[in-house]
């Protein structure tokens, strides 16, 4: 905000911006920006530009559907995914604003629920997690840091 440019708030008010200045994600959000418009103005590097940020955002999309089953952030990793295609391509947009807008509705339907039909939710999704990591496990082995315990054995990963 210019400094010279007169005040029409209440004497003693000041804002987080006049107090601490511009925050610093706010001026690096600016400057992409302004470097994004600069790149579009060429059409080759636009192009350029969408190959990269498609082919970045469909890598992290694929790793995050990879990590889904196993125990973490899957589902995170493909919205982000989602979120970086979306900024350049429009059925992305049209997909991320599906997905919003059916995760709203599972939030809302499931906390309307009784208490019993959560914690059964929790307890199946727990359930298909544990599966999945024991047939992971299964397959590639334990690492070799694991050490020697009786459960293990019972549970064949040993």
């Amino acid at each position: 905000m210019n400094d010279d440019a007169p005040d029409h708030r209440p004497k003693g008010w000041l804002s987080r911006h006049h107090k601490h200045g511009v925050r610093p994600w706010r001026r690096l959000r600016l400057s992409f920006l302004r470097w994004r418009g600069t790149v579009l103005s060429n059409p080759h590097a636009a192009r350029l530009y969408r190959i990269i940020v498609g082919g970045v955002g469909t890598l992290i999309v694929l790793v995050g559907l990879v990590a889904v089953p196993l125990p973490g952030p899957g589902w995170l990793i493909v919205i982000i995914g989602l979120f970086i295609i979306s900024s350049e391509f429009r059925w992305a947009q049209r997909i991320l604003r599906f997905v919003r807008v059916n995760v709203e509705k599972w939030t809302h339907w499931i906390m309307a629920q009784p208490l019993w039909v959560r914690w059964t939710v929790g307890a199946v999704t727990a359930a298909f997690v544990a599966v999945v990591v024991w047939a992971v496990f299964r397959i590639i082995g334990l690492p070799p840091w694991v050490p020697e315990l009786e459960v293990l054995e019972y549970l064949e990963l040993q």
